[in-house]
């Protein structure tokens, strides 16, 4: 869970006290997922991925893990999802989930709302099925990776970070 400090320089007046109690519960209420996925692995024992880059170290994972499904050789790939590099960011980065109207598949800067990682970490999703579906579930390191990705706010080409601030605490 996403956890915030509101800070504000005068908090004298009950205007302003009432405001930051209402800009608190809604950031609380916004940065709880919103699904009731459960059994989902932790992955914070993982050192996090600083430099990532999607076409070397994310494509990587689609190409081992998911390919065999989630590909458009001539026919319609799974949940309507093709995975194949010269696709797979455009169809994930704010993409509408098919099966969870409403749900973005990756929502930049919050993996904990993005419905990939949802799928890849959780045995039993908000809706459907883990992935891969019905083979063993991505490595941690794995999984860790994506959720680093999308934390970073799922760039496209590899990041260059030294220090960053406000990274989500893994589940």
């Amino acid at each position: 869970m996403i956890t915030r400090t509101l800070r504000t320089r005068r908090p004298t007046t009950p205007t302003s006290a009432a405001a930051t109690v209402l800009i608190a519960l809604a950031l609380a209420w916004a940065s709880t997922p919103v699904s009731a996925a459960s059994g989902c692995d932790s992955i914070a024992s993982i050192p996090i991925t600083w430099n990532i880059d999607y076409s070397l170290d994310i494509q990587e994972v689609f190409n081992n893990r998911c390919s065999n499904c989630h590909v458009d050789h001539g026919g319609s790939p799974s949940g309507d999802l093709d995975l194949d590099p010269e696709f797979s960011y455009d169809n994930l980065v704010n993409g509408p989930s098919n099966e969870q109207p409403g749900r973005y598949l990756v929502v930049p800067g919050q993996p904990l709302d993005s419905v990939l990682f949802e799928k890849i970490n959780c045995e039993v999703p908000n809706f459907g099925l883990r992935m891969p579906r019905g083979r063993t579930a991505l490595p941690l390191a794995e999984q860790a990776l994506i959720f680093d990705w999308i934390m970073l706010g799922a760039p496209r080409l590899q990041t260059d970070f030294i220090l960053a601030n406000g990274f989500e605490s893994r589940p």
